[in-house]
């Protein structure tokens, strides 16, 4: 990217599964006086000791901070941060990324709707001829929790397909694309009748157990649950007692509180739940390249950074 001008030398830091690929993405768009390095456990002390500028995902972050004494911005690759949220150092600025993840998971969700209320799941499946008339989504409700910029493209590219779509959010404040948001203190009426709930709420203290049995109750009878978001928004034992006494038809659940799910685990042989990996919103390096790239030109120039996460807040 010829038009980052850096006169001064900057260190770069990546740390990632996928550090190589970032790092051999960056250097040949970068002048000279940038210095990009993979960091991990093994990286020397005095490697991380001048880097300013840390790229990467925020489990393998965290462990470096301690090591990083002049670090100023840190750019996330991942939509959720709670591991930086969790630990203390504030002394520097967080980036998130945004205007990627949103229609990856709208196709989850429009996806797995279409997979269940469709049947298509059940054809495949099938060995012999076995019709069955399904209504699809046309005449159904959709209720999506969290309303920030991945909750209302999901809410942008489903509207078509469903006859309402509404949202859960702090304060009820309207977004765009959503018939109608509801505040968190809401919650119930927000459930109320939904055919289809999908969860994409971050990880914070204000969204920790917000769907439970009172909410999963008021659902409309065999409503399909998604939870593409964070495992903290969803209390886990009261959505397999909804599945398990059928007031849910079906579950899809991309998070849990550890990840991976161990293999012995009975709910992977649980009917009606499917579990899909944390694989809902893909990370596109890419994408995010050039996420980092567009605001290591602001960072040079002195301008303000896109993407900015409160520390305090979580998002």
């Amino acid at each position: 990217m010829s038009s980052i001008k850096r006169q001064e030398p900057l260190g770069i830091a990546v740390a990632s599964d996928y550090a190589a690929q970032l790092r051999d993405a960056l250097v040949p768009l970068l002048p000279d006086s940038i210095d990009v390095i993979e960091a991990g456990a093994a990286t020397p002390d005095a490697a991380l000791s001048e880097v300013e500028v840390l790229f990467g995902a925020p489990d393998r972050i965290v462990a470096l901070l301690p090591r990083l004494p002049a670090l100023r911005w840190v750019q996330s690759t991942w939509a959720g941060i709670t591991p930086l949220v969790a630990q203390p150092r504030r002394d520097f600025q967080l980036t998130g990324v945004k205007g990627i993840f949103g229609a990856y998971m709208a196709e989850y969700v429009l996806g797995w709707s279409l997979a269940l209320r469709r049947s298509i799941l059940h054809y495949a499946a099938s060995t012999h001829w076995d019709f069955r008339r399904d209504d699809g989504l046309a005449g159904l409700r959709l209720g999506i929790a969290g309303t920030g910029s991945i909750g209302a493209e999901v809410a942008r590219r489903c509207a078509p397909f469903f006859s309402e779509v509404v949202g859960l959010n702090s304060d009820g404040r309207r977004v765009e694309g959503f018939a109608r948001c509801y505040g968190t203190g809401e919650r119930l009426a927000f459930g109320a009748g939904l055919d289809v709930l999908a969860l994409v709420l971050p990880d914070t203290p204000g969204t920790d157990g917000l769907v439970d049995a009172a909410l999963l109750d008021g659902l409309a009878s065999g409503a399909i649950l998604i939870n593409g978001g964070r495992a903290n928004a969803l209390v886990l034992d009261d959505a397999l007692s909804a599945l398990e006494g059928n007031r849910l038809s079906a579950m899809v659940l991309d998070v849990f509180d550890e990840e991976p799910l161990a293999r012995e685990s009975p709910l992977w042989r649980l009917p009606g739940l499917y579990i899909t990996s944390h694989s809902a919103a893909p990370t596109s390096l890419d994408a995010v390249t050039k996420l980092f790239l567009a605001n290591l030109q602001r960072y040079c120039s002195g301008s303000e950074l896109e993407g900015v996460i409160d520390l305090e807040r979580g998002y």
